[in-house]
């Protein structure tokens, strides 16, 4: 079974309901690589436009050693788009089939999934991944979105 497959073949499997102290306990498959946050302020949605890959994304990235999901997304939604969120809720457990990239040949991977709700946006600071940030009704043309993370703002 398969929610979604971006133009390049990635295919997010299944997006799994379990707690967040199952992540220290589960034994999966594959390996637990990232976390990506969802993030609501004023009914939009915070987006970040990833230089690298030229498309509107969540925020998120790859869990460093010694590192947790939740310390991850918590440090990479601060790194990208300069936001701090006070409460951060575990969605679940995304599963993916991902084709070769610079991160790895195909392989699979898990990543956890977060949700946070802001009422106003902290000043943006352009980085050397994040170009700008918006907030997106997840309905209007913006350009290029990441289809998997466009998929993943219906599933939270």
């Amino acid at each position: 079974m398969s929610i979604v497959t971006d133009a390049k073949g990635n295919v997010l499997l299944d997006l799994i309901t379990i707690t967040e102290s199952d992540l220290h306990t589960i034994e999966l498959d594959a390996p637990l690589t990232h976390a990506l946050i969802v993030v609501k302020c004023q009914g939009k949605f915070l987006m970040m436009f990833n230089k690298w890959r030229s498309s509107w994304e969540l925020p998120g990235g790859v869990i460093e050693p010694g590192e947790s999901a939740r310390e991850c997304v918590v440090r990479e939604l601060l790194e990208e788009t300069n936001q701090n969120a006070s409460e951060i809720a575990f969605k679940g457990l995304m599963k993916f089939h991902l084709q070769p990239s610079f991160h790895g040949p195909e392989r699979m991977e898990f990543g956890a999934l977060y949700y946070a709700e802001l009422s106003e946006l902290d000043p943006f600071i352009e980085n050397e991944e994040a170009a700008r940030i918006i907030l997106w009704d997840a309905v209007s043309d913006i350009g290029t979105v990441a289809i998997i993370d466009h998929k993943l703002l219906e599933l939270v």
